[in-house]
């Protein structure tokens, strides 16, 4: 017979006490970025021709024309943590209403909320190089 590992109670032997943003913290950055960063859209979409006014307003914050912001997602951003480690924490704050059905969810080193891959913000930055 087989002896298996018995994994503490906790998020796969992760110490629950490891710190990472509340509930209420998610919430609170969430608004900040929609507000202040361009945030969304708020209805993701693969159509390239969906949500013009959101990629007109996001290309001219960004300085970039429609179809660079529209090649710009949270998933290609320097910030986008999905790591497995993020994962594990990011299953301690609930689903909320813009995260269903809009990809999958990351953390957002920045601006410290929850973020979904689909969607884009002002603070995009390409991701480094691990050669460089």
């Amino acid at each position: 017979m087989k002896n298996f590992m018995i994994i503490p109670k906790g998020f796969a032997g992760l110490p629950m006490e490891e710190g990472f943003l509340s509930p209420a913290e998610n919430k609170k950055n969430f608004i900040v970025a929609v507000e202040n960063w361009y945030y969304g859209p708020e209805e993701p979409s693969n159509d390239p021709k969906a949500n013009p006014e959101f990629y007109a307003a996001l290309a001219d914050a960004m300085q970039c024309d429609e179809k660079d912001a529209r090649r710009k997602h949270c998933s290609n951003c320097g910030y986008y943590d999905n790591s497995l480690m993020a994962q594990v924490k990011i299953e301690r704050i609930p689903m909320a209403g813009y995260d269903t059905g809009y990809g999958f969810r990351g953390h957002c080193e920045k601006l410290n909320f929850i973020c979904n891959d689909m969607r884009v913000c002002q603070a995009w930055e390409d991701r480094k190089d691990e050669m460089d």
